[in-house]
């Protein structure tokens, strides 16, 4: 899969493919956090139904016909020719946005994103028997699913699982989706930490509060019509609270869930990836009443538990990512983290390192954005520890306990770029690992000056 930038923040034009693994290093302010949020935020558009509505013209069937079909009996049936030809062909004009959506993204005026693109080409992958669910709800009532099949030169639509006759326009756009899922069966869903996520514990319940003040300040001057009620402080407030970009506010809406969310079960669950972030902590965390908690054995005298605000900055950035892979987390999502290395110590930068590889074993796809030698680092250490090389096993006995085989990384999982001079600069990639020399000549540099230092302060 691969995708492409144009004047995006300051990138003017950059590629990358996703891999299992994909790494963006860079110095600050490059554009890292530009790709990752733009990239998140049109993977959460094009698994919403109404998103391909109005953007797919040339399809195989005729959508009026088929809403009208599915009304009637609750299926549709259309002959295709060159299913393939025309499906990869569809996938290549419409898997893009422009400036006005990309605007959105980033909550801010258009014009601050004149000429930017977003260019997404997935894989495709061919299979004669094609399946695929769309679901799709309103409110708390009807749950509207629409199952799409093409099998011996036949593509078939289905309506199940409703309660109410749904509006046709809806009906059309869950086509559409339907049959774009057919088109590309493993588009991943992605679920993204921002660099923001230190402080949406600290203060997601402050824009709860404005805004339950706005909606009730609202609701006064409709029953009494009454503008003297109205506080300008507050709608101040709430325009503020919604100029965040929209990966940052799907963080929030993901804190203000939790309490529903680790009610859940992740399906990767087995592989216990949440115990790893247990570890590097020294304590876990739990949503209780109406609140994050963080609870640690870090006492000699017992565990204590405190709110998630009172906790250190480590335990604040890693909570996302606990309950996630605890409750969330299934195989073929996208994993975004923007800096995991942030508020870490260097040991547990390395731990986290390992923890991605194991993600990437367990069947997450993982992107991150890193100013950290120490994870590049490791990440070759598990390269070069999938390989095959003498002394291996004596290797492995040294450090048990250290490494295991859901550790190593594939060389062909990995992808690496830098960030720098407004697009991204691929990197060699052998079976020493990731070369990436923006680390080594800023190590080599400040060596060079402690060296120095150093023989002269010894004369």
């Amino acid at each position: 899969m691969k995708a492409i930038f144009k004047n995006i923040g300051p990138v003017n034009k950059a590629e990358l493919e996703l891999k299992d693994l994909t790494i963006i290093a860079g110095a600050n302010n490059t554009g890292k956090t530009y790709l990752a949020y733009t990239l998140d935020s049109f993977l959460k558009l094009a698994q919403k139904p109404f998103f391909w509505g109005h953007r797919v013209k040339d399809l195989p069937f005729d959508s009026d016909k088929a809403v009208q079909k599915i009304f009637d009996s609750g299926n549709a049936q259309f002959p295709v020719e060159n299913f393939d030809n025309m499906a990869k062909k569809l996938v290549k004009n419409i898997f893009r946005i422009s400036a006005d959506i990309i605007s959105e993204i980033f909550s801010s005026p258009v014009d601050e994103f004149v000429g930017a693109e977003f260019f997404f080409y997935p894989e495709y992958l061919f299979d004669e028997k094609r399946k695929n669910t769309v679901g799709f709800k309103i409110g708390r009532k009807g749950e509207y699913n629409i199952t799409a099949a093409f099998d011996k030169g036949i593509l078939s639509f289905n309506l199940r699982n409703y309660e109410s006759s749904p509006p046709p326009e809806i009906i059309k756009d869950m086509l559409i989706a339907s049959f774009i899922g057919l088109c590309v069966p493993n588009l991943p869903d992605p679920f993204i930490l921002s660099a923001e996520r230190f402080g949406i514990s600290l203060f997601y319940k402050e824009l709860d509060f404005t805004k339950n003040r706005l909606v009730e300040t609202l609701q006064k001057l409709k029953d009494k019509g009454n503008k003297k009620d109205i506080d300008p402080f507050f709608l101040l407030m709430d325009q503020a609270s919604s100029r965040y970009a929209q990966p940052i506010k799907d963080n929030i809406d993901y804190t203000r869930d939790l309490e529903f969310i680790q009610k859940k079960r992740a399906s990767l669950f087995d592989g216990k990836l949440s115990d790893d972030v247990k570890e590097m902590l020294g304590g876990y965390f739990k949503h209780k009443n109406g609140e994050i908690r963080f609870i640690s054995k870090a006492r000699k005298q017992g565990k204590f538990d405190i709110p998630l605000h009172l906790a250190s900055s480590s335990a604040r950035g890693l909570s996302d990512l606990y309950f996630f892979l605890k409750h969330m987390a299934r195989e073929n999502q996208l994993l975004i983290i923007d800096e995991p290395e942030s508020h870490l110590d260097t040991a547990n930068q390395i731990e986290m390192a390992r923890l991605l590889a194991r993600c990437v074993n367990s069947g997450l796809k993982v992107l991150i954005t890193t100013h950290s030698d120490y994870l590049i680092k490791e990440f070759n250490n598990l390269i070069m520890l999938s390989q095959d090389f003498s002394g291996k096993e004596k290797f492995l006995k040294r450090y048990s306990g250290t490494y295991g085989p859901n550790d190593y990384l594939k060389q062909e999982s990995v992808a690496g770029y830098i960030a720098e001079k407004g697009t991204l600069k691929a990197c060699e990639l052998d079976n020493l690992g990731l070369n990436m020399p923006n680390f080594d000549h800023t190590i080599d540099k400040i060596n060079i000056i402690a060296n120095e230092l150093a023989l002269s302060v010894e004369k």
